[in-house]
């Protein structure tokens, strides 16, 4: 089991938005390093000095597939979701994708998913609130504790394929039940302390 640290990183881990935001970018250091590995493998293929099944092997996209993803924090005693760490890790996690540096991302390339998502309010993109409504919704699928699982994630996706209309009716009863668009307005993204 790989749990991704959110208590190191280059943001405060005192704070709830800091950790939310070094869980965000340690996630995405595995998402990094595997285009890395894709391209240096892909290079190495056409060059003929590995085979297709090495240039298939990514040890980086291996650990992101299999990682457990702290995407908020829960308080124990109320059962209350701590959105400001997770809106905090929408946010690092879309910007270190957002290609444009526009805040948002076009529904299609986070791929059929985004197309889902961006039911909650049809626009055509993925903003933080749309993004923590996804989160929270693989959270429940099966113990609600502020920790995507890898069997978690990979149930959403099944049930956002057999069933979308249900998934958007969670995803909006999620959203606006938090308020989730009005938090991301007033969220302001934590600065790094040290690089």
């Amino acid at each position: 089991m790989l749990l991704i640290n959110n208590l190191y990183g280059e943001y405060d881990s005192e704070t709830p938005e800091g950790r939310g935001a070094n869980a965000a970018s340690n996630l995405m250091k595995y998402f990094a390093e595997g285009k890395k590995i894709a391209s240096e493998n892909a290079k190495k293929l056409v060059k003929g000095i590995i085979t297709m099944d090495e240039a298939c092997k990514n040890s980086a996209i291996e650990k992101f597939s299999r990682a457990y993803i702290p995407y908020t924090e829960i308080n124990e005693e109320s059962g209350e979701i701590n959105l400001e760490y997770g809106m905090a890790f929408s946010t690092i996690y879309l910007n270190s994708l957002d290609r444009d540096n526009d805040g948002v991302l076009p529904a299609e390339e986070l791929g059929p998913i985004g197309h889902i998502i961006d039911q909650i309010e049809p626009d055509g993109k993925i903003t933080k609130s749309k993004f923590l409504s996804w989160l929270i919704f693989q959270d429940c699928i099966n113990v609600y504790n502020g920790i995507i699982s890898p069997q978690e994630a990979a149930r959403a996706v099944i049930w956002a394929a057999n069933d979308p209309v249900f998934v958007i009716e969670k995803l909006k009863e999620i959203y606006y039940r938090l308020n989730l668009k009005a938090r991301e307005e007033s969220f302001r993204s934590p600065e790094p302390v040290r690089g």
